[in-house]
Formats: C-alpha cells, structure tokens, sequence
C-alpha cells in the first residue's frame, strides 16, 4: 500500500503527523500521546484514549482526503493539511495576520499572504475559502499561489431581525458546499445564499417559503451533492430543497410523532437513510429518505451514568460505508454495522 501522511490533533491542540505503512502508523511530529486510529478510507477517524478504557475525548474525522469530484469543508484550526503534501499555518508574533502554504515534501514555503481569516473550503479547482473573524466578508483565494480569485460582503444583504426583534447584522454561519459551480452558505438570519465560485457573483437568496411561521432554515441543513437536494430533519419534519428547481418541501415524519421523538442537530446521511439523534430522549434513529418510515431507533444505554449527571446522548455522528460512528456526550465511542 501507498504511504500516506495523516494528521491528529490532540486535546492541547498540538499537531501530530503519522507515515502510513503496512499498517503501522509512525508518529513523525508532535509530543508523546496515547493516539488510536479507527478505520480509514475516504475519511480518516482519529480518536484520543483516555487511560485504557473505550473513552474517547476528542473528534473523530479530522482529516478528508481531497475528491476531484466534490468540495471539503475544512476545520478551521491551524496548522491546516489540506493534501498529504500541503499544509497551511498562520503567522504569530511579528508575523501575526499572514497564513502561509507549506509543501511537505519539499519542505518549503510554496506562498504567504496578508490574511487573517478562517480556511473554509478547498475546491476541486483549487480555490480557498477564507471566512472573517466577524463572519461577514467571503474571500476566494488560488491555493497555487495564494492570490485573490474574489471576494463577498455579506453585510451588503442587509440586516433582519431576529425572534425577539432585535436586528442582526447579517453573517456566514457555515459553507455548505459547492454544487454546480455555485457555494452555498447558510447565514445567521437561516437563509442561503448562493455565490458562483468562479466570479464570487451572488446567484440567489434561498428561504423557507413552506414553514407555516418562519421564512428560514435550520444550521442542520446539509448540501447532498448526489441527489442535488439541500436536506434538513427539523424537530418532526423533512425539508428539502431541488437545487435545479429550487423548489422547497416540507413533509411532517409520522413515525417520529408516533415515538415522540425528534431532532435539532447535525445529521449524518447515505444514499438511503438520514441519522440523527434525539438528545432529550437519548434516541439514535434513522430515517428512510424514500418511504419517511424509522427503519432504526436505538436508545443509548444510561449504565453508570447517576441520576445527578446529565444523561447520556449522541453529540456527534459520522458515517462512513457500512458503519456509524458516534461520539456521546460522555466520550464514549458507538458504532453501530449495518447487517
């Protein structure tokens, strides 16, 4: 097998970097630690032990390997690998407010730049995008050589209001993705906006015309690439939005009602199943995107957890194949197999 260069960073934040051999992983940088890898493929899983036991305190999917068909959303944190040979730092002290690219082979400084933001998105076209501190300004620069491709103001969309009509200055909360040439960001007022990747353009300005009270969308909503669809469980109800179309549908999850449980956080999803988690009542479940039925629900065991503490509830999911991963609010790794 190939080698490759994969990263894990631990919970002081130091960076780690590991060679990948006949699978023995080799730590080449970073201080002594206890690190474990799970499984890798298209993703990586990286996990930090506590002492022996099945804990686990740190995320799972640190690093995605770049597909030349889609986008990858990036951890903002630095160092950034953004390839098994690329890597992005930022500048402190004189240097503060510059971020460079490194080349790890070659050991050297392909480009450095006057910006401060937060790296976003590495696209299949090789374009950053870079995020203000204050959320409010989109930069695209070129990762061959760090120059600016263009740039968006936000603030230019205006202000709204929010539940208790107070008025908000209108920022980015999350890059969904690219589709079709165009970036999706979700915005802080729960609308999308949608910019062409190429000239920085604004295309459109997505709401959620099918809400009976809001005109807005959740920041559980997520990009299907695949299907061309955004997709959002929201508490008892499936929202999707045909990106060809832009057509929205909102369809009320019987089986959920049925089972009084709901969901108003990140998903995970295939190609035939949303998975989500039910934090109040402690619920994994998964969705069938086809017949809307519940084909799974499974209730995390509350063993060793007193009735003083708060219960135990998945925090974070991730798919990969066959398996799901999740990340408890006690540290605790599940994975669950489809049979």
């Amino acid at each position: 097998m190939e080698k490759e260069l994969i990263v894990y960073r631990d919970t002081a934040g130091d960076l780690n970097l590991f060679n990948y051999s006949n699978n023995l992983y080799r730590k080449i940088f970073g201080r002594d630690s206890e690190d474990v890898v799970l499984d890798f493929g298209s993703k990586f899983f990286f996990a930090k032990r506590i002492e022996a036991s099945d804990c686990f305190s740190y995320d799972l999917i640190v690093y995605d390997k770049i597909e030349s068909t889609s986008s990858s959303y990036l951890n903002d944190s630095f160092p950034l690998i953004l390839s098994p040979s690329k890597m992005l730092v930022k500048g402190y002290g004189k240097e503060k407010g510059k971020t460079k690219q490194i080349d790890l082979i070659r050991n050297s400084i392909d480009w450095e730049i006057d910006i401060d933001f937060r790296p976003k998105l590495l696209t299949q076209n090789n374009y950053l995008g870079f995020v203000s501190r204050n959320k409010n300004l989109i930069k695209c620069i070129s990762n061959k050589d760090g120059s600016e491709i263009w740039s968006y103001d936000v603030t230019n969309l205006g202000t709204w209001q929010d539940y208790d009509s107070s008025e908000k200055i209108i920022q980015v909360s999350r890059i969904l993705g690219i589709y079709e040439d165009q970036v999706y960001l979700y915005l802080n007022s729960g609308k999308i906006l949608l910019l062409n990747i190429n000239t920085g353009e604004k295309i459109s300005v997505l709401e959620n015309d099918k809400h009976p009270k809001y005109d807005t969308f959740g920041d559980s909503i997520e990009l299907d690439i695949k299907r061309g669809k955004l997709i959002q469980l929201a508490r008892q109800d499936l929202i999707e939005v045909d990106l060809q179309s832009r057509e929205v549908s909102m369809n009320p999850i019987e089986d959920m009602k049925s089972l009084n449980i709901e969901n108003a956080s990140r998903i995970a999803y295939d190609a035939n199943h949303i998975y989500f988690t039910d934090k109040n009542n402690q619920t994994l479940g998964a969705l069938n995107r086809s017949t809307h039925k519940l084909d799974w629900a499974y209730k995390l065991s509350q063993e060793g957890v007193s009735k003083s503490e708060q219960p135990r509830y998945g925090r974070d999911l991730k798919l990969r194949g066959n398996r799901l991963y999740v990340l408890d609010n006690k540290f605790t790794l599940h994975i669950f197999e489809k049979e």
